[in-house]
């Protein structure tokens, strides 16, 4: 898929849509999550996290004032009742009242250069990064699920419906699954419960645009704070080019001569327009940019494949 090439693909199963209403729903997420809930102006969103009080991963989460009288969060839907668990657990006497509205709102996931021109009919039509606006009675929403050209349409069933078939007689193409891993290991986007889980801490796995150090105290912040101040963490997710005779799958071993475990392979793909590609976590001695890693299989018996550390997103070409 190049960037000109419209595509789209339902996300109703994929992510739960939970609301956040109440007087106090702006103070008391600002407080739960890692990233700025006040500087969110109507219409504007973020990307963030929910930690453990540990400063572990409960789940990633799209967060958006939509007209100022809600929030609305997207996580991946089977999270979602944890998340849900985890925040009400803090709520006592906020007026604040989350609920789970996934069976009322209908889910698009629109990608492509010319996708935000399509679903306004605005060839000048442009949205920064996580910013949003009413179309047609659903919400549009600048997201970088599978890279920059991306887009989630959230609202009532026929109104998404009717933008879908917008899509489709403008020659928009259905996404595959597969297609769509293709896009975001390219765009270095990890994925809840694939390369990353309740073991890991945000800068681990890769998330620091979901955190925010000036917005004040949220829940976990003082491991993340020391382990930015102190600069101690041992493994990373990165981006990994392979090449040799054999694709590996997931969970296969890195090694290097100075560190024999030096990480695993957490999503791999074939992407059409640079190859065998993959996430992986690697140890600090070794996540320096050109590293090249031998991989192995689970018992440490060498595989025919390299893997070549790379800086995420990958460039566009090699």
């Amino acid at each position: 898929m190049t960037s000109s090439t419209l595509r789209y693909r339902r996300l109703e199963g994929e992510f739960s849509r939970l609301i956040l209403r109440g007087q106090d729903r702006v103070r008391f997420l600002s407080g739960m999550v890692t990233c700025d809930v006040k500087g969110l102006g109507p219409q504007a969103g973020t990307y963030g996290a929910l930690l453990t009080v540990k400063g572990k991963v409960v789940s990633d989460l799209l967060v958006a004032n939509r007209s100022g009288d809600d929030l609305l969060l997207l996580v991946r839907s089977f999270v979602a009742k944890h998340v849900i668990e985890s925040l009400d657990r803090y709520i006592i006497v906020d007026d604040a009242v989350l609920t789970d509205e996934s069976a009322d709102l209908a889910h698009l996931g629109v990608y492509g250069a010319s996708a935000l021109s399509v679903l306004t009919g605005d060839p000048d039509a442009s949205l920064d990064p996580y910013l949003g606006r009413v179309q047609e009675g659903a919400w549009l929403w600048a997201c970088r699920e599978l890279g920059p050209d991306s887009f989630h349409v959230i609202g009532p069933a026929a109104t998404v419906s009717a933008m879908e078939q917008k899509l489709v007689a403008a020659g928009a193409l259905a996404l595959s699954d597969s297609d769509a891993e293709v896009l975001r290991v390219e765009a270095g986007r990890p994925r809840m419960g694939v390369d990353f889980d309740e073991e890991r801490l945000p800068q681990e796995a890769a998330l620091d645009d979901a955190l925010c150090f000036t917005k004040g105290c949220f829940l976990g912040q003082e491991v993340v704070v020391r382990l930015r101040d102190r600069g101690q963490l041992n493994r990373r997710l990165v981006g990994l080019r392979l090449s040799g005779q054999s694709v590996p799958a997931a969970q296969a071993k890195l090694s290097h001569p100075s560190r024999p475990q030096a990480g695993e392979l957490t999503s791999v793909v074939l992407s059409s327009r640079l190859g065998p590609i993959a996430l992986g976590y690697v140890h600090r001695t070794c996540w320096e940019p050109g590293t090249s890693l031998a991989v192995t299989d689970a018992a440490g018996q060498p595989l025919a494949c390299t893997a070549i550390v790379t800086p995420l997103p990958f460039p566009p070409a090699w």
